[in-house]
């Protein structure tokens, strides 16, 4: 059995709607203010407002977790608006990305292959394909009925020797030939 994980090359829509949701964070910050902490709050306003435009590069290269960035500003959104609902927003939704954000698999069994996505999978039985190869992290599932699935194999994980997957998929194709 070979289980090969899906390289996203979709916009990366959780980093977008969480730039978002911490711009709305900071604007909240700044209009739901009270007086005598005016310039707590433009500072936490103006805090937000850095995470929210350089998100990415505090995901990517300092390697911190979304969820982890996302409490952090439920706490900075908290003290600046002293608001338990919009903090819980944050924090609710930092949960769900945090469970939601899976990468579709792909799983090569003696039985077929199953392509399983987030909230649906397929399964594909052997004698539907005409052709199944595997190169240079490049899957191609063509079937008979023309239909072509091509997909890139996420290269940041664990290697698949090409020959051996590529020889496994001829054996089951032409023994349910």
């Amino acid at each position: 059995m070979y289980t090969l994980i899906i390289k996203d090359n979709g916009p990366d829509l959780d980093i977008i709607i969480t730039r978002a949701l911490l711009a709305l964070a900071a604007i909240a910050a700044l209009v739901y203010h009270s007086d005598d902490y005016y310039l707590l709050n433009l500072l936490l306003f103006s805090l937000l407002l850095f995470v929210a435009i350089f998100m990415k590069l505090l995901l990517v290269k300092f390697r911190i977790k979304k969820f982890i960035l996302l409490s952090i500003a439920a706490v900075v959104l908290f003290l600046a608006t002293h608001s338990i609902a919009f903090a819980a927003i944050l924090m609710v939704y930092g949960y769900l990305v945090r469970f939601l954000n899976i990468n579709p698999v792909i799983q090569v069994t003696k039985e077929g292959i199953r392509i399983k996505k987030l909230f649906s999978s397929s399964t594909y039985q052997w004698n539907e394909f005409s052709n199944i190869i595997l190169k240079d992290d490049l899957l191609t599932l063509d079937f008979k009925n023309n239909k072509l699935i091509q997909v890139s194999i996420d290269e940041n994980e664990p290697a698949v020797d090409e020959k051996e997957f590529n020889e496994f998929c001829r054996g089951f194709k032409q023994a349910f030939d």
